[in-house]
């Protein structure tokens, strides 16, 4: 999924400037340690909870709906997941747990997948839980969702008693469960009478099973989210996105400002509890400040890719040639200034998630290498040809890349021409596929490298066959430990084909009030089990 300049959780790693300087001994103490997920609740000390009250959220963008099926957007997934659950969800290993559902079977032939539902569980309305909801929910995902549309093409959800669904899948997928449970679009469960008045356009009544009801959308201004006293919460510890949820304050204030220094004053003034999208430069103000705590949590992949359908590029010793003169280290100090807001790997998966992570190639990251990068530009043919990188400056740290780059390229002899667009415009341009040679670019993270949107060949970007195989192997394996040497193929191919140069992963960075307690990011902030002791 491109970078969409309406999606918060991707805008997360907008704003990384460059500066200068160490973090600060205040930093240090009010910075709250980034795990994988961000899943260490912020924690906060010498204060009894206080359960109640408000909780204002100074949040960017507002979302263009609330329907989870149809909107990849990251804001419709911030917002409706404390609206809507699912069958699944994820842990804070990113391991899939049952939420609305009680349990489930896999087949012995991977192609059907039984939830039994969890008793008791109403919707805001008022309704109990039944199959018939589960079936209708499924069924739409399958049919309108990105994920249902590319990965469950056949399947379908049957009821089997009022308790009890069958999802029949047409072929084995090894990731069914890990999209089932994946917040964006999120497989979320409404009753069966929301699917049956929606339209392709989306749903009409934004009712779910989750802590919190929708209360009030007030356009341009905010969605207010109101406890649902009725939640019926599972009984284990909570555990990332799953185990025992709670909305721990009445009210719920979605408040939107698109701009990052009035959302920065708000959270200094007291406005806003909770601020997101915080620069890299702002968050030394944010860590100075003792009324306010930064909260770290894993931003997304960052790094350039190039057009190989079109121009220069499509000759895979050109692409090796500017991947051999990357130095990781350089790029991601000017882009995100202190190493505590990057990962510098050359693997697409964190090392936290072992399925997937991979060194697989690893001797072609970051080389710093002219004399082999020249060589290569010569068996390639270059010959002095101009070199277009388009980018934005609306995404600081996209920029900050293309800058870089640019220097690196010129240091080896190539012509570049830095093309700097704002990001709809931008948008517009590389999906023509034409007319541009690499764009640096952010995706959002992802626990599994499958997720990536990238594959698919959009325009411009490598379409080969061979990565088709790698990714069909993967997705009908009978395991991940089955699919184990693929995914190290996968990404020895990244390496050596360079459909893109990765330069590393980001953190996102989120402020809070001193008084905030509880708060996680779990693939995007999540608000049940925080407390605001104000």
């Amino acid at each position: 999924m491109m970078r969409n300049r309406t999606k918060p959780a991707l805008i997360m790693i907008l704003a990384f400037l460059l500066l200068a300087g160490c973090a600060s001994g205040a930093q240090d103490q009010n910075t709250q340690a980034a795990s994988a997920t961000g899943d260490n609740p912020s924690q906060q000390t010498g204060t009894e909870v206080k359960a109640g009250g408000t909780l204002n959220v100074g949040y960017p963008t507002q979302p263009v709906t609330l329907d989870a099926h149809v909107s990849s957007n990251t804001a419709v997934k911030d917002i409706s997941r404390e609206i809507y659950e699912q069958l699944v969800t994820l842990d804070k290993d990113a391991q899939v747990i049952p939420l609305l559902a009680e349990s489930y079977e896999i087949s012995e032939d991977k192609l059907s997948y039984t939830f039994h539902l969890r008793q008791g569980v109403k919707f805001h309305n008022g309704k109990l839980l039944q199959a018939e909801d589960v079936v209708a929910s499924l069924n739409r995902w399958i049919k309108l969702s990105s994920h249902g549309k590319a990965n469950f093409v056949g399947a379908e959800a049957k009821e089997t008693d009022p308790s009890t669904v069958v999802l029949q899948l047409k072929t084995p997928f090894l990731l069914t469960l890990q999209l089932l449970a994946d917040p964006i679009p999120a497989a979320a469960i409404y009753p069966k009478e929301v699917v049956d008045e929606a339209d392709d356009k989306g749903i009409k009544s934004y009712i779910g099973t989750g802590p919190f009801q929708l209360e009030e959308w007030k356009q341009d201004q905010y969605i207010h989210l109101k406890k649902y006293d009725d939640y019926a919460a599972r009984t284990e510890p909570s555990n990332g996105a799953g185990g025992k949820k709670e909305a721990l304050v009445d009210d719920l204030y979605f408040r939107f400002v698109t701009d990052e220094s009035t959302r920065l004053a708000g959270i200094t003034s007291g406005e806003y509890d909770i601020a997101l999208n915080i620069s890299v430069d702002n968050e030394e103000q944010i860590a100075g400040n003792p009324e306010l705590q930064t909260f770290l949590s894993p931003g997304g992949m960052i790094g350039y890719f190039y057009n190989s359908n079109d121009g220069l590029f499509k000759n895979v010793k050109l692409r090796q040639a500017v991947n051999a003169i990357q130095n990781a280290d350089d790029i991601l100090t000017s882009a995100f200034r202190d190493p505590q807001f990057y990962v510098k790997t050359s693997s697409l998966v964190l090392p936290e998630y072992p399925n997937w992570y991979s060194e697989a190639g690893k001797e072609a990251y970051s080389q710093a290498n002219a004399d082999k990068a020249k060589q290569l530009l010569q068996e390639a043919g270059y010959n002095g040809e101009e070199i277009k990188i388009f980018t934005t400056r609306d995404y600081v740290d996209q920029y900050n890349v293309a800058v870089v780059l640019q220097q690196e390229l010129e240091s080896i002899g190539i012509k570049v021409k830095l093309d700097v667009y704002d990001w709809p415009t931008l948008q517009e341009k590389l999906g023509t596929g034409t007319g541009w040679d690499i764009y640096p670019m952010s995706y959002a993270f992802r626990p599994t490298f499958y997720q990536y949107s990238f594959w698919g060949g959009g325009a411009g970007l490598l379409k080969s066959e061979k990565l088709n195989e790698l990714l069909q192997g993967i997705r009908t394996s009978e395991s991940v430990e089955a699919a184990r040497p693929l995914i190290d193929e996968l990404q020895q191919f990244v390496w050596t084909e360079v459909p893109f140069s990765q330069i590393g992963h980001t953190k996102q960075v989120t402020a809070l009030s001193k008084n905030i307690s509880g708060f996680q990011n779990i693939l995007g902030p999540i608000f049940w089990n925080t407390t605001n002791n104000k």
